[in-house]
């Protein structure tokens, strides 16, 4: 069958809306058409050649659909049902899946670096030359071919549109504060960013009752959503010195402190805001090869420098919990939105991520479209 997807054929080339041929499911598998995908900074890393990926390659990992067609073996899952994607689809079988942290599963990581399926194939060609699925997902596109376990069953009652920010953005920074960090009630927070993941840090953080919440970010605009959202104060990061800044509102430094830019310089400034005790944690992606540095004679102030990915979830619980949340009103996700777009504007998408002026963008299609 053929669908339409934005290829990107090399690093550092625009990426190409084209028709693509779409294999059907195989065994595990289930074909879904996609409502909306989010544009996500680790999209960029791979345009911009700061992420390893085999190319030719259909990017796009942050979205939600409607079940079309089951293959072979799928129980789970049947035409109709509304589904979240998952980037890490666990194999339910390796000593990470086994010990509760699915997150890290073995063969996900390993099927990401090939950019293949659980078979070692792809199901995306145009023209006899394969393409690569980036993170079994490849949601840059109106239709996906993805393993089961990585579409995530949700309430019907939530517009799928909304619901594609869960995925990855939302999971990860309200997961980087409730599993990987445990921010308990009262403690004082700081994030360094506030596009698509350091927002749902401050959401989580209010959610747990966290005070003070302090946003750090050079985008007004940002500034002000992140108050809208939670934060009880707010540091321009142009200032001399944004760490000094967060340290004088909170009585010498945070509990927990949250980078999500992956940025050298952030990371040491979050860390430099931590108190003694406290705890900085790491949500933005870094670029492959790069380094920080720390003074190891701060660890003799029992600070703690910790890793996060997409929030350490289980996605089958945690998917779920937060459109709980979100038709609940505790967590708000409409206005997270600051651009929806069509598939064909995704490379201005790119820029505005680039320039940092969007929060979180979304491409939305026209669902329903047939295709052969």
């Amino acid at each position: 069958m053929k669908t339409r997807a934005a290829v990107l054929w090399e690093a550092g080339s625009p990426v190409e809306i084209v028709d693509v041929e779409l294999a059907p499911p195989g065994p595990g598998e289930v074909l879904v058409e996609v409502a909306a995908a989010g544009v996500c900074g680790t999209d960029l890393h791979v345009v911009d050649g700061e992420l390893p990926e085999p190319f030719p390659i259909v990017l796009g990992h942050e979205g939600a659909g409607e079940v079309m067609e089951a293959g072979p073996g799928v129980t789970s899952l049947e035409p109709g049902d509304h589904v979240v994607l998952s980037l890490v689809p666990p194999c339910g079988e390796c000593a990470y899946c086994r010990d509760g942290r699915p997150v890290l599963c073995e063969q996900a990581g390993e099927l990401a670096a090939a950019g293949t399926l659980a078979d070692g194939t792809t199901r995306l060609s145009v023209d006899g030359t394969r393409l690569h699925h980036f993170n079994q997902v490849s949601c840059f596109a109106d239709h996906v071919v993805v393993p089961s376990a990585g579409a995530v069953r949700v309430r019907d009652d939530v517009d799928l549109r909304t619901a594609a920010l869960v995925s990855c953005a939302v999971l990860t920074g309200t997961g980087a504060v409730w599993n990987t960090a445990g921010v308990e009630r009262g403690a004082s927070v700081a994030v360094w960013g506030c596009g698509g993941v350091g927002l749902n840090v401050v959401q989580a953080a209010r959610i747990a009752g966290a005070e003070p919440i302090v946003a750090v970010d050079v985008v007004p605009e940002k500034l002000e959503l992140a108050r809208r959202l939670g934060a009880t104060a707010v540091v321009d990061a142009t200032a001399a010195s944004p760490h000094a800044a967060v340290q004088d509102l909170t009585r010498g430094g945070v509990d927990y402190a949250f980078e999500a830019l992956g940025r050298e310089e952030t990371i040491q400034a979050a860390w430099a805001a931590t108190r003694p005790g406290g705890t900085t944690v790491v949500v933005g992606l870094v670029p492959k090869g790069r380094r920080i540095e720390i003074d190891p004679w701060q660890f003799i102030s029992e600070k703690t420098l910790k890793g996060c990915f997409l929030g350490s979830p289980r996605i089958d619980v945690d998917i779920p919990r937060l459109l709980d949340l979100y038709a609940g009103g505790d967590l708000r996700l409409d206005e997270l939105v600051s651009h929806r777009l069509p598939l064909e504007q995704l490379p201005q998408a790119f820029e505005r991520l680039r320039a940092g002026t969007a929060a979180r963008q979304l491409v939305v299609f026209e669902t329903g479209q047939p295709f052969s």
